[in-house]
């Protein structure tokens, strides 16, 4: 799977300094989650330096795996 959208507005936010987090509900209902305020779920919770990173990585285990 690409990540194409998401990991550009990770690249943005990196490149701009942003203070934010997200969140990845990994499976077949993939869900990311810019939080805001008041985050209450279970879901760990990634800066998008560590979002983009963990992308990156689960593209290419998913790449070589194929």
């Amino acid at each position: 799977m690409k990540y194409k959208n998401i990991k550009s507005i990770l690249r943005g936010q990196i490149k701009a300094n942003s203070r934010t987090l997200w969140t990845w509900k990994k499976g077949v209902n993939e869900e990311f989650i810019m939080i805001y305020k008041d985050y209450g779920d279970d879901l760990p919770i990634y800066t998008p330096v560590q979002l983009l990173d963990l992308l990156t990585q689960t593209e290419k285990l998913t790449s070589k795996n194929k």
